[in-house]
């Protein structure tokens, strides 16, 4: 049964039980009415591992900077690193974007400018740049942070992931596929309690040519053979025989998940939209490039699916950051211009964000590149975004806030990356139920308490 069909039946059973009284209805359907969800609403993530600098990435020129107290611009605390404004691509006035997320001069060059403005296809404003993301009394451990990043509780290390427990509230429990990871490891986003398949590639997602799924149990001593499921117990769970709970479901779960990409996805012929082909070949990190491309296809494929995550790596960039910085962020370009021209089908319904665990120094080395500091740079797009520029206008950066946190070295958040969260599941994916609490830990007391603003919604999000 479809999505479509089941909420049909839901409808049809709803009315049928109505003379019992909502006691009466079986617990899956209640759930189902009390909190509706809208359908086809997706989220693709990408996280930038390392720390990206948004600084470089979008950079506020605005800022005069105070001389009396030895705050300086931009250009003045990056002598070999700074960005000739000439080259750079304005976006309001005060930031600008690095010329190596725009390049209109190769062929197939990125086009994030192009997409900020609206002029790649006349497609509207649906870029939004967020800067100053980040989290009080920021932790400058890559693991410590990351961790923090995804599992929505600064300062916990746990283990589950703010979009697992998201899919855990809501996802259907006929869903075969709320969630995927398209990496070479799992992603503490989507780790939790729903199990999330984590795919190095699509086309490496399957089963040998001589192993079946089947049901009957393997011959003695090939615990594969031709029956993955009798190895897995999948005839049926006994307590009397010795696999456990744990292992009937989590093998279940596989074999399932087996079954359905064989029969949904990997059966079925997909080439990358046409206006997308070329970006993605121009990707010069090819893993980061067919994750990029898988988690397209996936989201285009699997109606049912909500949720995929990614990374891209090594902006960790302590030196030489002249020559890593302008190939890892045009890539990114290209992976955004990419999906821009893949998710036509589907822009309306999803939204492209990336994420990354704290900014760099305002300030850089002696090895030209820059460490660990605050505030970093998010970046979300798509059909419901409100394009547009946040946080890095006159209006929210002052003269010298280049320099604002309290020892003067780095650039100070001004929101907190939950509330960036909680915009994008409260107003897209959705949040019927209002358990945004259970999905972000204390999110509304935090918010309640939050007398600097660092909760409050940017509204980027239609």
């Amino acid at each position: 049964m479809n999505a479509f069909d089941r909420r049909r039946f839901l409808k049809w059973g709803a009315a049928s039980v109505t003379a019992l009284g909502l006691a009466g209805m079986p617990v899956f359907l209640r759930r189902a009415l009390a909190a509706p969800l809208t359908p086809g609403k997706k989220l693709l993530f990408i996280f930038l591992r390392g720390g990206i600098d948004g600084v470089q990435a979008v950079i506020p020129y605005g800022d005069a900077g105070l001389p009396a107290q030895g705050k300086k611009t931009y250009l003045q605390a990056r002598p070999t690193l700074g960005i000739d404004p000439a080259t750079a691509i304005d976006l309001n006035g005060f930031a600008s974007l690095n010329p190596s997320m725009q390049d209109t001069a190769a062929a197939n060059g990125p086009r994030v400018g192009d997409i900020f403005h609206g002029t790649l296809d006349g497609g509207g404003q649906h870029l939004a740049i967020l800067h100053r993301i980040g989290y009080e009394s920021q932790n400058r451990s890559h693991f410590s942070s990351q961790q923090f990043w995804e599992n929505g509780s600064p300062g916990a290390q746990i283990e589950v992931g703010v979009f697992n427990r998201y899919i855990t509230q809501y996802a259907e429990s006929e869903n075969p596929l709320p969630a995927a990871t398209v990496n070479s490891g799992p992603i503490v986003l989507l780790k939790g309690p729903t199990l999330v398949p984590v795919l190095r590639s699509i086309n490496a997602y399957a089963l040998p040519a001589n192993v079946s799924i089947g049901m009957a149990p393997s011959p003695p001593g090939d615990p594969l053979g031709s029956s993955l499921r009798g190895a897995y117990g999948q005839t049926g769970f006994s307590s009397a025989v010795p696999y456990n709970a744990l292992t009937y479901s989590t093998g279940r779960t596989l074999l399932d998940g087996l079954q359905f990409f064989e029969e949904n996805v990997r059966s079925t012929p997909y080439q990358p939209d046409p206006l997308a082909a070329p970006y993605y070949a121009a990707i010069t990190d090819r893993g980061f490039a067919g994750y990029v491309q898988d988690a397209a296809r996936l989201l285009k494929q699997v109606p049912e699916l909500q949720i995929v995550g990614a990374n891209q790596g090594n902006y960790d960039t302590h030196g030489g950051e002249n020559t890593s910085f302008p190939r890892l962020t045009r890539d990114l370009g290209l992976a955004l211009t990419a999906l821009y021209f893949d998710l036509k089908s589907i822009w309306d319904d999803t939204v492209v964000v990336t994420m990354s665990e704290f900014g760099r120094t305002s300030e850089e080395n002696g090895n030209r590149g820059t460490d660990h500091a605050e505030a970093t740079l998010m970046l979300a797009m798509g059909g419901p975004v409100k394009g547009g520029v946040y946080n890095a206008d006159p209006s929210r950066w002052a003269n010298g806030d280049l320099f604002s946190t309290s020892n003067g070295r780095y650039l100070a958040h001004r929101t907190d990356y939950r509330a960036v969260y909680a915009e994008i599941i409260q107003k897209h994916l959705g949040d019927p139920a209002g358990k945004i609490d259970q999905i972000i830990p204390n999110l509304s007391a935090f918010a309640s308490q939050d007398p600097n603003g660092y909760f409050s919604p940017l509204g980027f999000m239609a």
